[in-house]
């Protein structure tokens, strides 16, 4: 669905993601009949000074944030290795992966996650690259190796402690769905980000039992601020008279710490975090990081996170470019845009440093949410000394679609809280039905979300199975097809599949309608009862109940009269039959030598036998076939002529 673009990365001898660039400059947008409606025009009318110069404060915030950034993105870190992911066909066993690293001259690390995936992380020097992935790539093995990339967290400028500052909620229609839901204890959202610390109590009871991919512990705390921002926008205790509110204030937090101090970390390890969050139960993973540049690993992360029924939500970047960010720009990722307080693509310009905004592109970037938000700040808690004045550094600006994105997922939190047998497909269909399309069309694909409605637009209108086949207490042999008839969905999700079920255990499924599934009764001969399950997008599901009759039991047949085994024979003689079965007889045929010579449908069975036709030797047996297709052959006579 994407195409993928790869950019030059800054560590020498290794392709690593170029860097997002964090906070960019708050201006309101220009009007519509200002810059047009296009991301063209609002840039120019931007460079030109014709949009809006924004708050002071923001602004000021945001270009200090910005200059950081810039400064990280062009050192150059002199890192003299490459770490390199290999990924290993399916079915290739652990013995096996370790001696075709070994006959590289390679060691993988220890990361059960990524061994789940099929794939291992290895350090080579960096002179020794090129000769190290020419050997693992002619490996029959192995899949694929690629450069470990980079990933940074895409952005952090904090400000202020009250909720009334926090204008973002109100944009989005937070408190609408307050109304109806503050959230559940039941749902978990993943926070992989550079750890979460609970600041200043904002998280309460929220936290649950996390890794440290950087420090390989179990305490994923937070020494840069980003990842208890997130936390704090998805999940900070609402209504309890300090700080600010998250958006679901009953949710928990899994902290999955993938970047370090300086918020910064690889796409393997964080393709090991999502893995790793993916496993442990959550609902939603949030995902405020990325890069340019692709990774086989990190996709294969979100496919099997998505896989698991679980939403991912990832953020756009900061560059005011279409380029892709991943994970956000994978088909498996919800990617999130960042919006002004006008609820329209974030854009700022200045003189000296050009561009910053969004990224954008309605072709890969979903949904939006505010660019600028409050939450705490690690580096105001730090310094905090309990004085009236320090308590206005513990909360500040953060900026950026690192901030869009947790709006985003704690949204999807109190859908799924309300909702607790919300699909994936619900939870990603509620956010971007319910979205309202910015001015600037091009810029996302559904608009800026609205959490009021979100809560209110999931299907749970079960979906109708009137019928199947075949009909009641039909009788049948070996396998058989049944079919599932009258599916409809009025609840407007969809239909996704039928499950069929046999005596209550799972036969098989089929998503394409009209539902049709094999099933194989083996040898049983007794009624068995069958089962359609129909399930629509939403999750919700009807049922309908066919008995048939297995019949695996032959017939029983035998001649009756006519010359016995071993008898001399001459002219015509009759051979008379008798065949039963619970089923029915439906024919009886006589063979002659092993060949069909004649046919009898009616009781009872007779045949004329002219013997001068058949040799010498005659072999006479009976062969008796029953309604369902079973068949049984009578005790074999041989006569002699």
């Amino acid at each position: 669905m994407f195409k993928q673009r790869k950019v030059r990365g800054a560590a020498a001898g290794l392709a690593c993601v170029a860097m997002v660039a964090t906070a960019g400059i708050l201006a309101s947008t220009a009007s519509a009949d200002d810059t047009g409606t296009d991301v063209a025009s609002r840039k120019r009318a931007a460079a030109d000074g014709k949009a809006p110069a924004g708050d002071k404060k923001m602004l000021a915030a945001a270009k200090a944030a910005a200059a950081k950034a810039a400064a990280r993105e062009k050192a150059d870190t002199g890192d003299d290795t490459v770490h390199l992911v290999v990924g290993f066909k399916a079915g290739v066993e652990a013995p096996a992966a370790t001696q075709t690293l070994g006959a590289a001259g390679l060691r993988a690390k220890a990361d059960a996650a990524l061994a789940s995936l099929d794939a291992r992380r290895v350090t080579v020097p960096a002179a020794a690259s090129a000769g190290a992935i020419a050997k693992l790539r002619a490996d029959p093995d192995v899949a694929y190796v690629e450069k470990d990339g980079i990933v940074r967290a895409t952005a952090i400028t904090p400000d202020d402690t009250h909720y009334a500052s926090q204008t973002e909620l109100p944009q989005i229609t937070v408190p609408g769905a307050w109304d109806l839901t503050t959230g559940s204890a039941a749902v978990t959202v993943a926070v992989v980000d550079t750890g979460v610390t609970d600041l200043g109590g904002e998280l309460g009871d929220a936290l649950v039992p996390g890794w440290d991919y950087v420090n390989g512990d179990n305490d994923p705390a937070d020494d840069e601020g980003h990842g208890s921002a997130v936390a704090a926008l998805i999940a900070g205790r609402g209504n309890n008279g300090a700080g600010t509110a998250g958006v679901c204030w009953q949710c928990k937090i899994l902290p999955v710490k993938v970047l370090d101090s300086r918020g910064e970390g690889t796409m393997g390890t964080v393709a090991a975090g999502i893995k790793y969050a993916a496993d442990r139960g959550v609902q939603i993973i949030n995902v405020s990081l990325g890069g340019y540049e692709t990774s086989t690993v990190l996709q294969s992360a979100v496919t099997y996170a998505r896989g698991k029924g679980i939403l991912v939500v990832a953020s756009a970047g900061n560059n005011a470019v279409p380029d892709k960010m991943y994970p956000a720009a994978y088909p498996d990722a919800l990617a999130v845009g960042g919006t002004d307080s006008a609820g329209d693509w974030f854009l700022g310009y200045d003189p000296a440093a050009g561009f910053y905004g969004s990224n954008w592109g309605a072709d890969w970037v979903d949904v939006a949410a505010p660019w600028c938000t409050y939450a705490p700040s690690l580096a105001g808690f730090a310094n905090d000394t309990g004085g009236e004045e320090d308590d206005k550094d513990n909360y500040k600006y953060f900026c950026g679609t690192s901030a869009s994105a947790p709006l985003v997922s704690g949204t999807a939190a109190l859908v799924r809280s309300r909702y607790p047998k919300a699909t994936l497909w619900s939870l990603q269909n509620s956010l971007t039905k319910t979205a309202k399309q910015t001015v600037t069309t091009d810029f996302t694909a559904f608009g800026e979300v609205r959490a009021g409605t979100a809560v209110t637009t999931v299907d749970t209108t079960a979906p109708k199975v009137t019928g199947a086949t075949p009909k009641q207490s039909t009788r049948f042999r070996g396998a058989v097809t049944v079919g599932a008839t009258g599916v409809t969905d009025t609840g407007g999700a969809g239909m996704s599949y039928g499950a069929l079920y046999a005596d209550g255990k799972y036969v098989g499924r089929d998503t394409t309608t009209p539902y049709a599934v094999k099933y194989n009764s083996g040898r049983l001969n007794r009624a068995v009862k069958l089962q359609w399950k129909v399930y629509d997008r939403a999750g919700n599901s009807a049922v309908y109940n066919r008995t048939l009759i297995a019949d695996n039991k032959v017939p029983t047949t035998k001649i009756t009269s006519g010359p016995k085994n071993g008898a001399k024979v001459k002219g015509t003689v009759t051979l008379k039959a008798s065949a039963s079965d619970a089923s029915g007889i439906n024919r009886v045929e006589l063979l002659i030598n092993g060949k069909v010579v004649a046919k009898d449908t009616k009781s009872a069975y007779s045949f004329k036998i002219k013997v001068s036709k058949y040799g010498k030797k005659i072999k006479v047996q009976v062969r008796a076939y029953d309604k369902v297709g079973n068949s049984a052959k009578s005790t074999l006579r041989t006569w002699k002529r």
